[in-house]
């Protein structure tokens, strides 16, 4: 009886653990067998392309599927998508992906970007070579978040916040997100931080971004681009997986629930041991 309750508990964890948070605005998952990355958030889609040497890889967090390798650089890798629309006039914004580093010399490496020049309207989620302590590597860097409403690049108009603890993902896999909330002043701004066998923690203190409607304008969605530098070699020397954009500040079990749906499913494997001793169990009576 007790281990068929475990059982029962295992699987309404399984069961709350993957329920669904509501819709990205845009996602990748590369898991196509070839040709574009198809969007599989909301309409309008936002298809891309893989550019300047940018392949798929079957190394991922979960060990299926595919990921978007930019290690090749020919002139440099990059994923390249058009102006998706429904990515501007926002007051909300939650970007999310998993992340894995080969190495990082140097540079501001955009994660997920759709930043227009002159203004530097939009938003850029991005990998940033100066760590809170140390020298900047792959197991050692901080992240950082500019947005903007490209009305101009003026303090009331653009702003940029970074996280006050640094990132390892040195060869290994790990999920970064950042959250961003209009109506909150201050604090509006956090970064996250889970891996393959942890969850997602909060990185760093709380920051404050000024309170503005993300815009922008034309500007394309890209993944290691920006149109802020579009002949720029912006992206990591590593692999990317599940790039996904939501028009919300997601909070923390939110974020748990999406790294989740990322790895290999932990409750299944949980509710085979319990099977297994359950019927262990009834084999010794």
């Amino acid at each position: 009886m007790k281990i068929t309750s475990l059982v029962l508990g295992a699987a309404l964890a399984a069961s709350v653990a993957s329920s669904a948070v509501g819709a990205p605005l845009l996602r990748y998952t590369f898991d196509e067998a070839s040709g574009n990355a198809l969007d599989s958030g909301t309409a309008p889609l936002t298809d891309a392309t893989f550019e300047g040497g940018a392949v798929r890889s079957t190394d991922t967090p979960s060990g299926a599927g595919f990921s978007l390798d930019l290690r090749n650089d020919a002139p440099y890798a990059h994923l390249l998508g058009q102006d998706a629309a429904d990515l501007d006039g926002l007051s909300a914004i939650t970007i999310t992906t998993w992340l894995k580093v080969q190495s990082y010399p140097s540079g501001n490496h955009r994660l997920a970007s759709k930043q227009n020049a002159g203004t530097f309207g939009g938003f850029n989620f991005s990998m940033n070579a100066t760590p809170n302590s140390g020298p900047v590597g792959a197991d050692n860097f901080r992240v950082g978040m500019f947005i903007g409403n490209n009305v101009s690049s003026g303090a009331g108009d653009f702003g940029a916040a970074f996280s006050t603890d640094d990132v390892d993902a040195a060869d290994k896999w790990v999920m970064l997100a950042v959250t961003y909330d209009n109506p909150l002043a201050p604090d509006n701004t956090r970064f996250y931080l889970g891996g393959v066998n942890s969850p997602m923690v909060q990185l760093g203190a709380p920051q404050t971004l000024p309170q503005i409607t993300i815009d922008g304008g034309p500007a394309r969605f890209g993944v290691g681009f920006t149109d802020a530098a579009p002949t720029a070699n912006t992206s990591v020397i590593g692999w990317q997986d599940d790039v996904r954009v939501y028009g919300a500040a997601l909070q923390a079990a939110e974020l748990e629930r999406i790294r989740i749906e990322g790895i290999p499913e932990p409750s299944a494997a949980v509710l085979l041991g319990l099977g297994a001793a359950l019927l262990a169990s009834r084999r010794r009576r």
